[in-house]
């Protein structure tokens, strides 16, 4: 019995541990979204077992869609897992499999297919949403392409170079392009810095307009941060059949 309490109070001080996260009703409120951008060169100088081509081919050298996530500012937390009636279905995606495949890509190692991340993604936020999958997803598609964060950051003469840039600097170069400040997250990198690896952006109820974030969460980054490159020579390519090169095609 002892034993028994043990093991529980461990699993839920784990749960508890995991992060906050509502889950509500599919009619329950939430009041922005999170879209999270992630850099591919942070990841793969980072990642235990670095990064690999994915099964469809190569990704784009830019930054990656990696979360459209629903949130509560009033509770500060994810609102999470709506409608289990409204379960994920890859052919509503079939019409924007190749910009989902190059722009909401996953690298990790052992090679993926992508799916399992787009499924977690629908049934953790997109049936928050209250959008349609095939919507919610081109939503997502459609603000990353408008934020266009590398450029924002090139315009000011921010580059994937191993160079040094303030943290302060980068947030103010988003500004210039979107009127928006981002949130940024760092991660290890080379030579003993951080470097960049993740832009947050804050989105209105609606899908469509960066708005100012009315919360952030906890991100971590010194004032001065690396910036590595990416390109997509840094996959490993190990096993990799019938790769394709990335193409944008036009989100209707």
């Amino acid at each position: 019995m002892e034993q028994r309490k043990f093991l529980l109070c461990l699993i839920l001080a784990l749960l508890a541990a995991s992060g906050p996260a509502k889950t509500v009703n599919a009619d329950s409120p939430f009041d922005f979204y999170y879209l999270i951008l992630m850099w591919p060169g942070a990841y793969c100088t980072d990642s235990e077992y670095g990064c690999c081509v994915p099964k469809y081919g190569y990704p784009s050298e830019d930054f990656f869609v990696k979360s459209f996530m629903t949130f509560d500012s009033s509770e500060n937390t994810a609102v999470v897992r709506c409608n289990s009636d409204n379960p994920f279905d890859i052919n509503k995606l079939d019409s924007i499999e190749n910009n989902l495949n190059h722009y909401w890509s996953n690298i990790k190692c052992p090679r993926t297919d992508g799916v399992n991340s787009w499924k977690s993604e629908w049934n953790s936020y997109g049936v928050c949403s209250g959008l349609k999958e095939l919507d919610y997803f081109k939503a997502g598609l459609q603000l990353r392409k408008s934020a266009d964060i590398l450029s924002a950051l090139a315009e000011q003469g921010i580059k994937p170079d191993y160079q040094l840039y303030n943290t302060a600097f980068i947030k103010w170069a988003v500004n210039q392009k979107l009127g928006v400040t981002p949130g940024v997250q760092c991660r290890d990198g080379p030579f003993g810095k951080k470097q960049l690896y993740e832009i947050y952006l804050c989105v209105d109820k609606d899908a469509k307009s960066f708005i100012d974030c009315p919360v952030l969460p906890n991100l971590s980054c010194p004032a001065e941060v690396l910036f590595h490159p990416f390109h997509t020579w840094m996959l490993n390519t190990t096993s990799a059949a019938n790769i394709v090169m990335p193409t944008e095609t036009v989100l209707a």
